[in-house]
């Protein structure tokens, strides 16, 4: 097995691991399938903790959601990596820990407002220019037409700003925030009978998914800071004992999915919502509004094993490894790009919805222009100077 630390270069003594670009980078492609599917086959699944869930018609509709449901909480997992890392080599470069908390609490600040002026007129743009828009999901809640959506920028940036002013803690505290942030999100979500009940704004920015007035919340706070606390403590596992964090990743990645199948098998505790049915859809078929305990088992889960085969292999992957890291170095460029790229394909060149087939055929397709400009961005980002705006994104 090659050396998972192997990096290059981006700005003056900070590391990129090979293997966490290549997993950001599968699962920012993993994520164009669900976004593609919205504007190109017109379809999105809703898993909510209140309302309808989807029935999906065939295994291959449900596998095409489940694969992508690895992303957000690699996202998170992975962000929080990178937010560790980031306190770790600026503090060999000199910086203070007032210094690191500012520069990571405005990047965080900065992903809301990229949610709201850049992300969002995205989403605006695909849907009213398509003929025949996807059929919403039933969003929990109510009170009028939302006109302040946060999705999930919103959602990494709140985590990142609130791991900025905790970053200078140590190991146990982020394990205990992790486990205290998945325990409340079990214990206080409400039961689906609420589903119309309007909560307060900030209930729905800290803890409960849905619509209150103009207020719209996909991915609330506490829930999802426990992936980014998670990803914390493995990089500092990494710094610290990296040959054992190494050892132990896919040994506690297929633990965790193994208990997430064992929770889902007991029922109660963990799902938020039992299956409908016996069949292995709706066995898998978790709650990931907010994330329940089994979904976000199996989903980090998953997330583990596969950075335990990039760290393995990667480096035999050849050019698929190599898309895959410039991918995962320009996340946020890749993002909004492929948000107004599959956007516009729907509504100017699919006026009618198309099969999964057509649209997977689509979204390969659409990845070829990403990966040009993704692979551009990334030499002119390298370019610049290590505190420029432009090497956020």
């Amino acid at each position: 097995m090659r050396d998972p630390l192997e990096a290059t270069r981006s700005g003056p003594g900070a590391p990129r691991i090979a293997a966490l670009d290549q997993l950001r980078g599968l699962i920012m492609a993993l994520m164009a399938i669900d976004h593609a599917s919205a504007f190109v086959a017109r379809h999105h699944a809703s898993e909510f903790w209140a309302g309808e869930l989807t029935v999906h018609a065939s295994a291959f509709s449900f596998l095409t959601r489940l694969v992508t449901h690895l992303c957000a909480p690699g996202f998170f997992f992975l962000m929080g990596c990178g937010l560790d890392l980031f306190a770790r080599t600026r503090r060999a470069a000199g910086w203070s820990e007032t210094r690191i908390a500012r520069a990571l609490v405005t990047r965080g600040l900065l992903l809301v407002v990229v949610n709201q002026l850049i992300e969002n007129p995205a989403w605006i743009l695909g849907f009213l220019m398509q003929p025949a828009p996807p059929v919403p999901p039933v969003i929990p809640g109510g009170g009028g037409g939302p006109f302040l959506v946060t999705g999930v920028l919103t959602g990494l940036g709140l985590s990142l700003a609130t791991g900025g002013l905790l970053v200078r803690l140590g190991a146990r505290f982020w394990v205990l925030l992790a486990v205290a942030c998945l325990g409340v999100t079990d214990a206080l979500t409400p039961p689906p009978e609420e589903v119309a009940v309007i909560f307060t704004p900030l209930t729905r920015l800290l803890l409960v998914p849905g619509h209150s007035g103009p207020l719209m919340v996909l991915y609330p706070l506490v829930p999802w800071l426990a992936f980014a606390a998670l990803g914390v403590v493995y990089a500092r596992g990494l710094a610290v004992v990296p040959a054992r964090t190494w050892r132990l990743t896919p040994w506690v990645g297929a633990g965790l999915v193994v208990a997430a199948l064992a929770l889902r098998a007991a029922g109660g505790f963990g799902n938020l919502r039992l299956p409908r049915d016996g069949t292995w859809i709706e066995f898998l078929n978790f709650v990931k509004y907010p994330p329940a305990l089994v979904f976000a088992l199996f989903t980090l889960g998953a997330n583990l094993v596969l950075l335990a085969g990039f760290a393995a292999v990667g480096s035999r992957l050849g050019r698929l490894g190599h898309w895959l890291e410039i991918f995962g170095r320009t996340p946020l460029f890749f993002y909004i790009a492929h948000l107004y790229l599959y956007s516009l394909a729907g509504a100017l060149l699919f006026r009618r919805p198309v099969s999964l087939e057509v649209m997977y055929v689509v979204w390969l397709a659409g990845l070829v222009p990403l990966a040009w400009l993704c692979a551009r961005y990334g030499d002119f980002k390298q370019r610049q100077h290590a505190d420029s705006i432009w090497r956020f994104f």
